[in-house]
């Protein structure tokens, strides 16, 4: 009797062996333009870039024959190189879409800065794309999405549904006509619907989602303008049961870190990956499937990031991108006037200085405004006196934000300051700063002056506020013209919704970006012998 069970188990063994096969899925995101391993803003060779990248996607084409290849989001952005080949010279195929198409990326998620672009910049990216872009929380009006909602891919007999999902803060950050009639609704709600209807038909479901993982970074002005969570991807994960690896990014924060990460058949949660930024690093899934009776089902994931410092460079990508690299060092080497003191961002947050006074002159003078408001973009910068090229408009300001003109009253205007004075904390008499408030968001005024009584609490903080122009203290009530980029302007920050405004009254908006603004009031001025006003100042 044994030894017929023992011929009854061989016998339907060799009727349903058992196999296993394996998926490795590649990420990367937040790649912000960066092809060639070139830092253009500091002008030198760098250990990032989509061609170092390249070289390990070919390893692995080589040594396995299932292999995904997936971006998710925030291409179409962020270096001279990728503007340049966005406003100026437009009739070539755009270089981070030639690059894709070359490495042979099978699906994008849409990012915020990608739709920050404008209209006509990505939608003829993607028309040039030979992968589908999607986003299922680009809702329109009829019900249907602007973007494709996911899409199916089929590697050795498994069956891979992606599902695309944007940010839905968008609208914190950018002008509804940049995304004219798309409402970026709910990641939870939409990754619930689409859940039930791809689980069915696939034996992987990936979450590929430009968005990050911790849902406090900006609840509080989320939840005040009304819109639903900004970084959702672990509460997908938490909260929708179905998806076996979500693939993360807009927060640009690596996960898994400096570790490899395993997740195996018993544990029903996702695997988390964001391999960062700017092609730093590649995501790395190798998801282990088993294949039974007809049936697949995963025995283990496990994931990890690697580095790209130590990686050689595609020739075939610089090969292929050498034109776009050449006309952006060009592009960047070109001279704009003479510098005469030394523009540095060491201090520029905790003391006036000639860079901020720079860039608030520059916003004052193109808009006509009373006030203006500028961060410090670049606490690293140091510019000694030479001859100023583009480039170091780049330096100065890292982000395509347009200039917009609004108004406020001298109330909103304090309580806009007080807002701003939150990133200074004042502890057993040192003076440091709010881990809660990033840099970028601290503001500084000028057409005005005022103090920083930082041992008041917040809130508390701002003295003796006075517009230059007449040197009379602002009137409460009175109505002023301010000018602002257009990131604080829609909300970006928290600001504005600080300030007691929801919806400001815009004045005007500027039709270029606020570097080429800079770079134009560098060439009409000519020669930057500027000098800090200390318009503003810290009092202990």
């Amino acid at each position: 009797m044994k030894i017929f069970f023992i011929y009854l188990l061989l016998s339907f063994s060799f009727l349903f062996p058992q196999t296993f096969d394996t998926l490795f899925v590649l990420q990367t995101t937040d790649v912000h333009g960066n092809v060639y391993p070139y830092d253009y803003f500091n002008d030198k060779p760098a250990d990032y870039g989509l061609a170092k990248i390249y070289t390990r996607v070919i390893d692995y084409r080589q040594k396995h024959k299932n292999i995904l290849l997936l971006d998710t989001g925030d291409l179409l952005q962020g270096t001279p190189l990728i503007y340049y080949f966005n406003k100026i010279e437009t009739n070539v195929p755009n270089p981070m879409i030639l690059t894709l198409n070359y490495m042979k990326y099978d699906a994008f998620t849409v990012g915020n800065h990608d739709i920050e672009q404008g209209l006509f910049i990505y939608d003829r990216a993607r028309r040039q794309s030979d992968f589908p872009w999607l986003s299922a929380n680009s809702v329109l009006p009829d019900g249907s999405t602007y973007f494709k909602p996911y899409t199916i891919i089929e590697k050795n007999g498994i069956k891979i549904g992606i599902l695309g999902l944007t940010t839905p803060a968008i609208p914190l950050w950018l002008d509804p006509d940049l995304y004219p009639g798309i409402t970026w609704t709910d990641m939870i709600t939409t990754a619930r619907k689409y859940r039930d209807l791809l689980r069915p038909q696939v034996d992987i479901l990936i979450g590929s989602f430009h968005a990050g993982t911790n849902a406090e970074y900006d609840r509080k002005q989320t939840t005040a303008r009304g819109l639903p969570n900004g970084n959702a991807s672990r509460l997908v994960a938490e909260q929708v049961p179905g998806f076996d690896l979500i693939l993360a990014g807009h927060s640009h924060k690596r996960i898994p870190y400096k570790k490899t990460v395993t997740i195996d058949a018993s544990q029903k949660k996702p695997l988390i990956i964001n391999s960062g930024s700017r092609a730093y690093n590649l995501g790395v899934a190798r998801i282990i499937i088993k294949k039974e009776n007809n049936k697949l089902s995963i025995e283990e994931k496990k994931g990890w990031l690697e580095p790209m410092n130590e990686v050689k460079a595609s020739p075939a990508i610089e090969s292929l991108t050498r034109y776009y690299h050449q006309k952006t060092l060009d592009y960047i080497h070109t001279p704009i006037g003479l510098l005469k003191v030394t523009l540095s961002g060491k201090d520029s947050r905790f003391k006036d200085t000639p860079y901020i006074q720079l860039v608030n002159r520059a916003q004052l003078d193109y808009s006509g405004a009373d006030i203006s408001f500028a961060a410090s973009f670049n606490d690293r910068l140091d510019i000694a006196p030479r001859t100023l090229q583009v480039k170091d408009a780049y330096a100065m300001y890292r982000y395509e934000n347009y200039l917009y003109v609004i108004q406020m009253t001298g109330r909103e205007i304090k309580d806009y300051l007080e807002y701003s004075a939150r990133y200074y904390i004042y502890k057993d008499g040192k003076l440091g700063t709010n881990p809660e408030f990033q840099g970028y968001n601290y503001d500084m005024g000028d057409g005005i002056g005022y103090e920083i009584h930082v041992k008041n609490k917040p809130g508390k903080r701002i003295k003796n506020l006075v517009l230059l122009k007449n040197h009379k203290p602002l009137e409460e009530d009175k109505i002023y013209k301010v000018v602002m980029n257009s990131y604080r302007a829609t909300g970006g920050g928290g600001h504005l919704a600080a300030a007691g405004i929801k919806t400001p009254n815009i004045l005007s908006k500027s039709n270029v970006e606020m570097r080429n603004i800079l770079i134009d009031y560098i060439k009409k001025i000519k020669v930057i012998d500027i000098k800090a006003d200390n318009n503003w100042k810290i009092v202990y």
